[in-house]
């Protein structure tokens, strides 16, 4: 089954502006057109080091908002939210980009050239996102169809041209993993909006247990709480809106015991991140860190703010990298 993984995981850039898109016909495949390092076919770190690249060349290079694309799709069966549902791609091309939304497979001209299963099923899973999410169509087309260019590729066109068969299920392992090797525990964002109470104390910004491939977390919490001790490598991405102009806000990715109460902060080390709301209200921030976890100490990400008006938790996602035996 297809991981969905936040732009958080990623560690995406905040996009400079978004444009809204209310539907679209359905997606269009696209390829890299460059070299894809084949470490991405045995490392999903090289996956979102890649996509990282890609959003760097995109923001720096021809000066877009975002990454162009909406999804990027990997050889782990893993789709990777770009610019993501209801927001305008830039990859497909002037004038084209409203009329389907754009999932790049990581794939190249060199390197990684071949799609593989795992790539196709990733495919679909991101096109299901797109039509559950951002009200995509079922029309399913490559880059080229409309635009001057290779794209996606000789390797990824073909596919589309066929109609895009989704491949068998993976076979599941027949021997079991290694007692030492722990499972990644992926965290979703929110599903919807969220007002955010003025507060003291800081609170955490979800109100459900995140999901995981294991099924490691107790039920009925609001944090990470893998019930063994481990170290765990943590990203998240907040954003907030309706703060006044200038307005101090502190976030922190913190370690709380099972009843709440704060043990520490893990990033920034020691102390929260302090931002101020831009002029029109709003605050943008990722957040790393490393640290200790357990049944008892679990890791929340943390918002504290002291404006009278209604904030909103607009965006908010979390990932737990791989975690190890502390």
């Amino acid at each position: 089954m297809t991981v969905i993984e936040s732009r958080a995981s990623w560690g995406a850039r905040p996009p400079r502006a978004t444009s809204r898109l209310a539907s679209a016909r359905g997606v269009k495949a696209h390829y890299t057109g460059g070299r894809v390092d084949p470490a991405t076919l045995t490392d999903h770190g090289a996956c979102r080091a890649a996509v990282r690249g890609i959003q760097n060349g995109h923001m720096n290079g021809n000066g877009w908002s975002d990454i162009g694309y909406s999804m990027v799709v990997c050889g782990h069966d893993r789709a990777m939210i770009g610019r993501g549902p209801h927001v305008l791609p830039a990859a497909n091309g002037a004038g084209l980009n409203s009329g389907h939304y754009a999932i790049l497979v990581l794939v190249g001209s060199s390197g990684v050239t071949r799609i593989t299963d795992s790539m196709k099923r990733a495919f679909h899973g991101a096109r299901d996102y797109l039509r559950e999410r951002g009200d995509a169509g079922a029309e399913i087309k490559g880059h080229r169809d409309g635009y001057a260019t290779d794209c996606p590729g000789p390797s990824v066109y073909p596919w589309i041209r066929a109609g895009a068969p989704k491949p068998g299920p993976t076979v599941p392992p027949t021997t079991p993993e290694p007692e030492e090797e722990m499972p990644e525990i992926v965290s979703v964002g929110l599903s919807e909006e969220v007002v955010v109470p003025p507060s003291v104390d800081f609170q955490p910004w979800w109100s459900a247990e995140r999901k995981d491939t294991a099924g490691w977390h107790p039920a009925g919490g609001q944090s990470i709480a893998p019930n063994v001790a481990v170290w765990a490598d943590l990203t998240a991405f907040v954003a907030l809106r309706g703060l006044t102009a200038g307005e101090l806000v502190e976030v922190a990715l913190t370690r709380h015991t099972a009843d709440g109460r704060l043990v520490d902060y893990a990033w920034p080390v020691n102390r929260p991140a302090r931002l101020h709301a831009s002029a029109d209200g709003r605050v943008e921030i990722n957040l790393n860190g490393r640290f200790a976890l357990s049944a008892a100490n679990r890791a929340r990400v943390s918002v504290r703010h002291s404006s009278k008006g209604e904030v909103v938790l607009e965006t908010a996602s979390a990932l737990s990298g791989l975690l190890h035996r502390s």
